[in-house]
């Protein structure tokens, strides 16, 4: 076999550790002359980061494959097109993993790795940092072995496949968030000014106009941020399911809408806990009913690892001004209707719940096309704010 150039190993594990769940493969002694014959090799998701588990026939130290050309261990993703991660080692010998960079130059990818025994190779990182997307893909793992005692990188026994024919089909799936770290100020009405992202909410569901706004949403390949009232929970579990699987964010909105400006650190809990109950998910972001918040409850909120979100374009969907006016503003629907206040770092509020939103739902559609049309991605108040997400 070929010898491939350590950048090409590195990617090639990367690669493999993007699978979605356990892919297993297994290999024959066929590099009898090399210590890193391959034996197996386990590729699993876990959230948003690759696990990959490498296992060899022969003992091999990390710094044994960066001390001489001819040497490497790698896994060979193909999606679209190919990203390659090799095993290597830091200055101090210590194991390390590469990514193939700008011009196939090797770049260090950040990955905690195990050597639990002179065989044995886990590494686990995020598997955007190596170039993997969702879906389908095709991995192979090689190894390349040179030394003083005969083995060359052309020489037979000193290289290996895995599998020796083809590729091993995976896909990676998109992962299932259990909630986000609150970071940064407490009380937030909007996000960064200098990107064009807008995050369009809905407060006081779920209810039975939600699914609604999630198959326009879904069409519009646009995401939403849903602030839910807690004693509605459990008669909507399916549709706050479906909203995380289509990538939108939950968060708390109190259990029932009550004025919580004094405090109102039980509803808070109850809330939370009843949105983990039904969906696995706990929202690191509270929006207060009324918009009514004091220092106290804002302090409440964080102390339960969550961030006040309020907004600053409010098109007053709840006094049903009409589908024009909430979408492009008119009589009643207040100076910031949507489309006329709308700005780079924009939160939007309106509402699935609480009452008749047939206006709401008629105006979405328009809406979301022409800010589209201005150039604003529409995304969840977590990635508008640079929150980190979590899972399980």
């Amino acid at each position: 076999m070929r010898s491939l150039p350590i950048v090409l190993v590195i990617a090639a594990l990367a690669a493999l550790l993007a699978a979605p769940a356990a892919h297993a493969a297994t290999d024959g002694r066929d590099a009898p002359r090399s210590p890193l014959d391959l034996a197996s090799a386990t590729l699993r998701q876990d959230g948003d980061r690759l696990v990959f588990t490498v296992r060899t026939r022969g003992q091999w130290a990390s710094r044994a494959l960066t001390s001489r050309t001819g040497r490497s261990l790698c896994l060979t993703l193909a999606q679209r097109s190919r990203s390659f991660v090799c095993a290597s080692a830091t200055a101090g010998g210590r194991p390390a993993l590469t990514v193939n960079g700008p011009g196939g130059t090797p770049a260090p990818l950040r990955a905690a790795i195990d050597r639990p025994d002179l065989r044995t190779l886990t590494a686990r990182f995020p598997a955007r940092s190596a170039g993997i997307a969702t879906g389908a893909l095709r991995w192979t793992v090689t190894s390349t072995w040179a030394d003083s005692a005969g083995c060359a990188t052309t020489a037979p026994g000193c290289n290996d496949r895995l599998p020796n024919r083809g590729a091993i089909g995976a896909r990676l799936l998109p992962p299932a968030p259990t909630g986000c770290a609150a970071s940064g100020a407490s009380y937030r009405t909007n996000g960064p000014r200098d990107r064009r992202a807008v995050a369009l909410t809905f407060d006081d569901g779920p209810g039975p106009y939600t699914a609604r706004v999630l198959d326009i949403l879904r069409r519009a390949g646009a995401k939403g941020t849903f602030f839910v009232i807690g004693q509605q929970v459990s008669g909507g579990r399916g549709v706050l399911r479906r909203a995380l699987r289509e990538g939108h964010a939950l968060a708390n909105h109190s259990w029932n809408h009550a004025n919580l400006s004094g405090g109102g650190l039980g509803q808070l809990r109850a809330t939370n806990a009843a949105i983990r109950r039904a969906t696995g998910y706990t929202p690191c972001l509270f929006r207060a009913p009324y918009g009514a918040v004091s220092g106290t409850l804002i302090g409440q909120a964080r102390s339960l690892g969550m961030l006040t979100i309020q907004w600053d374009v409010d098109p007053r969907d709840w006094a049903r001004p009409g589908a024009g006016a909430i979408q492009a503003g008119g009589p009643g629907a207040g100076a910031a209707r949507v489309l006329g206040g709308s700005r780079s770092g924009s939160i939007v509020v309106m509402h699935d719940g609480g009452g008749p939103r047939d206006q709401t739902v008629a105006a979405l559609p328009g809406m979301i096309a022409t800010l589209r049309r201005r150039g604003y991605r529409l995304v969840t108040v977590t990635e508008l704010l640079g929150l980190r997400p979590k899972y399980g």
